[in-house]
């Protein structure tokens, strides 16, 4: 709000508030209604964007994995079990937030249905506008659908990195006259894991935001304007826990010079402005001006006579004058604010004091037994990312380059365990999903021929697939085909059967928690000597020299240097999947709005938000799992990311 923002938009996650079926969960941090008052309170409008599907590079793109199991279900079609599902929960959520709709005093002024639908399924597209006639009619006010097919009940809205240069503004004026331009999101982009960060420059998004306004654009949304955290177990396949650390405020919540100020600079401008703003049309000129304020738009270096007084235009610039030709703003030009505004320091002072426990292989956990292995969702419904795979084999040449076959999925991670010894592991970090058949060498050299093992693969799903999901595109995790060990096939076979174990015993027993730390017995002292795949480890730490003040404007991070690859946990919540992952900078830019990329070489992430509401003054628990283990957890940190006014 205080850098000229007047509206947050903000998707409805159907997997938050219905994990299962016909059991809606607003407790906590999906408490929907108090973030709606918490608008109203700010003084900020909505845009409430339910969906259900809503992409977002959130975990199967906000759908619960039990629509999977929806007999003949085809997802985003005209087909009569997904429409039945949508429907019914679309109107629940707008039964649910019908007080903090604008006729009844709330801050709710849009709505949207679908996300970015550019499929080729009409029927589809006019039955969600028929949703929007009939059903929603008593909502009375406009909802939309972006980037994409809209309805003809609908407003049609654009996603993208300039939706002025790539003709979208004067196409959506031909085709809808009657209707606002709004923009829906101004793209970030977010960072899959083994990838540096990539970066675009103030100066293009200033330009694209410029650009939009000029053209009598009348909403725009910087998407992200705060770039957010996946905490728990939210993020989409392969991608990162912090989801845009290169938009105005990072992941963490500390404003991101000089892309904060600079666009905040505008934004002001704009609010000041609106009414002369609204007034313009997208047909371009070389000098639009209106009400004693003039925007220029150059394509080359040029001058501009403007009163009587030559203005030099810059290259792919946006600038504001008024009337005695005082320069306002410059998209070009970021020279005057300092972008060394953050240093991150130490919080807790010394080396952490951990403890561990090795998880446990056998365990009294409920298990499912199969001829073959089975798909991991199925199993889990999403409500933990791992499932244990266990099976007796033998082996009539065990060797030191003894190979496992697997067909397993994009975004997984199968580790691979004889007789509780960790043999070795597979990653794909791919922001993507479909099936892949993959072959890992197993040193075998100490085992012996013809000798019965337990065979034990742990999997690990990396996130689901947010992007390509439609019909007949189901995601998977796990196992979903043949497994095989030097050549001899384990599916199939009726007397040596596959047993499932969903979850981990100590997640079951939540050590994560205060009272669930004291149900397993910790082995007091870590020591160097201790790096073992799937270990917990545990320590805590005091912040009372900390006002909660300054938590909240200069947060609290794990430095996780030091560690692999797990899930952290402070005061029982999960802040989500760490990888040390290396960042490498790609042969091209990765995508879309991009211009380069920074860290490379470096762990694509380091740090990991705490939030201030999951602290307390003194004895906090810091848990850590790590499953491919880890080389140095006596290195792991608490630090604080200092804002420099």
């Amino acid at each position: 709000k205080q850098n000229g923002l007047n509206t947050v938009q903000t998707y409805v996650f159907w997997n938050i508030h219905e994990q299962k079926r016909g059991t809606y969960d607003f407790s906590g941090r999906a408490n929907l209604s108090q973030f709606l008052q918490d608008a109203a309170n700010a003084g900020l409008f909505v845009n409430l964007r339910i969906g259900p599907y809503v992409c977002a590079e959130w975990d199967y793109g906000g759908l619960p994995v039990w629509l999977n199991n929806v007999p003949g279900i085809a997802f985003r079609s005209n087909n009569e079990a997904w429409k039945r599902e949508m429907k019914r929960f679309v109107s629940d959520i707008v039964t649910y937030v019908d007080p903090f709709l604008a006729k009844n005093g709330g801050p709710i002024i849009l709505a949207q249905i679908e996300n970015e639908y550019d499929g080729d399924d009409m029927a589809y597209v006019d039955w969600c506008g028929s949703l929007v006639t009939n059903e929603f009619a008593s909502t009375q006010i406009p909802w939309i659908m972006c980037n994409g097919h809209a309805a003809n009940s609908t407003i049609e809205t654009c996603n993208g990195c300039n939706c002025f240069d790539d003709g979208w503004m004067d196409q959506h004026h031909r085709d809808h006259p009657d209707q606002p331009m709004l923009y829906t999101e101004n793209w970030g982009w977010f960072q899959p894991w083994g990838q540096a960060l990539g970066i675009r420059t103030p100066q293009d998004l200033s330009y694209s935001a410029g650009e939009w306004f000029t053209g009598g654009g009348a909403y725009l949304s910087y998407y992200m304007w705060h770039g957010g955290n996946h905490y728990g177990r939210t993020g989409g396949s392969g991608l990162t826990t912090a989801y845009s650390d290169d938009v105005h405020l990072r992941a963490d919540g500390t404003p991101n010079e000089p892309k904060y100020t600079h666009l905040g600079r505008l934004q002001h401008l704009v609010i000041e402005h609106a009414e002369a703003i609204l007034s313009q049309d997208s047909v371009r000129s070389p000098v639009p001006y209106w009400d004693g304020k003039q925007w220029a738009i150059a394509k080359e270096q040029l001058f501009v006579l403007f009163n009587n007084q030559n203005i030099s235009i810059s290259l792919q610039s946006v600038q504001i004058y008024d009337y005695n030709q005082h320069l306002l703003w410059n998209s070009a030009n970021v020279s005057n604010i300092n972008s060394n505004n953050t240093v991150i320091v130490p919080v807790v002072t010394g080396t952490l004091d951990w403890q561990f426990f090795v998880e446990p292989s056998q365990t009294n956990l409920p298990k499912i037994t199969a001829s073959n292995p089975l798909e991991q969702l199925n199993l889990t419904n999403d409500e933990t990312i791992y499932l244990w795979y266990r099976r007796n084999v033998s082996l009539s040449r065990p060797s030191a380059h003894t190979i496992v076959q697997v067909q397993t999925r994009r975004a997984n991670s199968l580790l691979f365990f004889l007789d509780g010894q960790y043999l070795g592991n597979f990653d794909n970090s791919e922001h993507a999903q479909g099936t892949i058949t993959v072959d890992v060498p197993l040193n075998l050299s100490q085992s012996h021929p013809n000798q019965q093992y337990l065979f034990e693969i742990l999997s690990v799903s990396l996130g689901i697939d947010n992007f390509n999901i439609g019909p007949g595109h189901f995601d998977y995790k796990g196992i979903v085909e043949n497994v095989s060990l030097d050549g001899q096939s384990l599916i199939g076979n009726e007397t040596d059967v596959w047993e499932h174990q969903k979850g981990l015993f100590s997640e079951a027993r939540q050590i994560y928690t205060e009272q669930g730390s004291k149900t397993v017995e910790w082995n007091p002292k870590w020591t160097t000597a201790v790096n073992k795949s799937v270990t917990w480890f545990q320590t805590r730490f005091d912040l009372n020299h900390l006002a909660r003040e300054d938590l909240n404007a200069n947060p609290v991070l794990l430095d996780a240097i030091g560690l692999n690859r797990g899930h952290a946990f402070v005061n029982g919540n999960d802040i989500g999947l760490y990888w040390l992952i290396e960042g490498s900078c790609q042969s091209s830019i990765p995508c879309c709005c991009l211009q380069g990329e920074i860290r490379c070489g470096q762990p694509s992430q380091r740090y990991y938000h705490i939030p201030s509401d999951w602290l307390m003054p003194k004895n906090n628990l810091l848990t850590v799992f790590e499953d491919l283990g880890a080389s140095s957890p006596g290195s792991v940190s608490i630090v604080q990311r200092i804002v420099i006014t």
